[in-house]
């Protein structure tokens, strides 16, 4: 069915997307070691990544209205391809140059492709959107895997070559693959004859609200999923005294978690209603950040965060579904809205639960995890009260709530 068909493109642009988003940290060290740049050049090198990822996420709309939402992708997919030249080991501007083009066609690509499943995917969009999720995972997952056996090798430059070739190859087999009826929906402009323009639709008024709930819980999520990833560890080995080698395991317990939890999202999500679907998702994640503070154990640690992860492999993907079906009409633009806040509390929250980490004893930071989830599911529990809409659910006679 072409409906598959473009599914698994879009599986693969996602793959494409995990390991550009990961790239960069996973060959710092060498990168920064052969320019002989400081880590804070290489903390530079990852804001110039992230500011173009948020400027292809809310510059979508506006791409895909010009050049139509296929062109969009394979444009997005170029840019990632550009990464090519980073592996020829260029003068450093031009890495940090490479890298913020990269990241413009990894959002545009990631909220490209969540807009056109959510537009196509009529049934069952839960299971569509999980299977993006984990092969966007799997991508992160298997990057710094591929990186450290190439830098042992010595080759570490060939990561770059990966990344562009196959981008490049993805962008080759869009513009070749034919996607049957659902062609005119990757092609169209928002243009008429003799060069008027489409009226946009816009939000209504009671719908306002809503979509800023909306961006407060994918803020805190973003920021959420980040901090763990990259504190984790350090918290970790201060609270249970463990060598870093072992801490590191828990970046990975998480990871494989989230991809676990993502494959039982696409059967659990369109089973399940998406608001209490995202509830106990919620619940769960806060039980385990509650009580990881109490463990006298570092294997309970683990569970903990492999149950963490289980808890939140499917927040992104459903909430983003549950927004996008309370607010018809505007899926490119709450998707864009929603996936910018997702990346600004990505960068952002960060910085606070380092500068918390510095500051006050390790236990704080792990309450501060507690707190950010206890007030996503404060905003979950307001955002029950979504704008009635003409909106049809995904199975006949179930609502969304």
């Amino acid at each position: 069915m072409m409906i598959n068909r473009l599914i698994w493109m879009g599986c693969l642009c996602y793959v494409i997307t995990g390991v550009g988003t990961v790239i960069v940290g996973a060959v710092l060290p060498e990168l920064l070691k052969h320019y002989s740049q400081s880590y804070g050049s290489g903390g530079m090198l990852i804001f110039v990544q992230f500011v173009g990822l948020l400027s292809g996420v809310l510059s979508m709309p506006a791409i895909s209205r010009k050049l139509g939402r296929k062109s969009a992708v394979m444009l997005g997919l170029g840019l990632v391809g550009m990464e090519l030249i980073a592996g020829l080991l260029p003068p450093w501007p031009a890495v940090v140059l490479l890298a913020g083009m990269a990241g413009f066609g990894t959002g545009l690509v990631e909220s490209c492709i969540g807009t056109i499943i959510l537009l196509a995917v009529k049934q069952k969009q839960a299971a569509a959107m999980s299977k993006l999720e984990v092969t966007f995972g799997i991508g992160a997952l298997a990057m710094p895997s591929i990186a450290s056996l190439l830098i042992a090798k010595g080759l570490w430059t060939y990561s770059f070559f990966l990344l562009g070739i196959g981008a490049l190859a993805t962008a080759v087999v869009w513009k070749r693959m034919s996607f049957g009826e659902m062609d005119g929906m990757l092609t169209r402009k928002e243009a008429e004859p003799g060069g008027g323009h489409v009226q946009r639709p816009t939000y209504a008024r009671s719908g306002i609200p809503f979509l800023v709930l909306c961006a407060v819980f994918f803020f805190l999520y973003g920021g959420s999923e980040v901090s763990v990833v990259h504190f984790f560890p350090s918290i970790f080995m201060e609270r249970w005294g463990i060598d870093s080698s072992l801490a590191t395991l828990t970046v990975t317990v998480y990871w494989t978690a989230m991809v676990i939890g993502r494959i039982l999202t696409g059967i659990l999500g369109d089973r399940w209603t998406y608001f209490r679907f995202l509830w106990v998702a919620t619940l769960l994640s806060l039980a385990s950040l509650l009580v990881l503070p109490f463990s006298h154990y570092a294997w309970g640690g683990f569970v903990l965060s492999f149950l963490l992860g289980l808890g939140m492999s499917g927040m992104f993907a459903v909430a983003l579904i549950y927004a996008n079906q309370s607010l018809p009409g505007m899926t490119e633009r709450t998707t864009s809205i929603l996936l910018a806040a997702n990346g600004l509390g990505g960068s952002l929250l960060p910085l606070g639960v380092g500068r918390v980490m510095d500051a006050f004893p390790i236990q704080t930071a792990m309450w501060l995890y507690s707190a950010v989830m206890l007030i996503m599911l404060a905003v979950l529990a307001i955002s029950r009260r979504r704008p009635q809409t003409q909106s049809a659910p995904l199975h006949a006679g179930r609502s969304m709530e």
